[in-house]
């Protein structure tokens, strides 16, 4: 398990609320998968890389066997600041994260979850 089963990189263009587009960074990390699905949250934040997500669904791999629950690990992350973005911005980064990602997302290879920041508008 030194290694990830799988890493990808995408380049996601998202028009900005003054009209100009804007290109952000994705990444996608399944770590393992012999449990099950990987399963992770997608973490926003301006210095995400992906030495970062690896590290976090190799983590993610671990807390799930350790909890012995059927997943494997999984983690996603888009190069952004959220504190800098109006909430429409970010639900159009969101939405062309997971379009990206259509053919890698479903129930039985890989379950995309919030991360705790992300997951309510006034932890921004």
């Amino acid at each position: 398990i030194k290694y990830p089963r799988r890493s990808i990189i995408v380049k996601l263009p998202v028009r900005m609320d003054d009209g100009r587009f804007e290109m952000f960074t994705g990444y996608r990390v399944q770590h393992s998968t012999v449990r099950g699905p990987a399963k992770g949250g997608i973490r926003f934040h301006p210095k995400v890389d992906l030495d970062e997500v690896q590290a976090l669904a190799a983590w993610m791999t671990w807390k799930c066997a350790v909890v012995n629950i059927p997943f494997g690990g999984g983690k996603g992350g888009i190069c952004c600041d959220p504190l800098k973005m109006s909430e429409s911005e970010l639900e159009r980064l969101t939405r062309r994260y997971t379009a990206s990602f259509y053919d890698t997302f479903g129930p039985e290879t890989d379950i995309p979850a919030p991360e705790q920041s992300n997951a309510e508008p006034d932890s921004r």
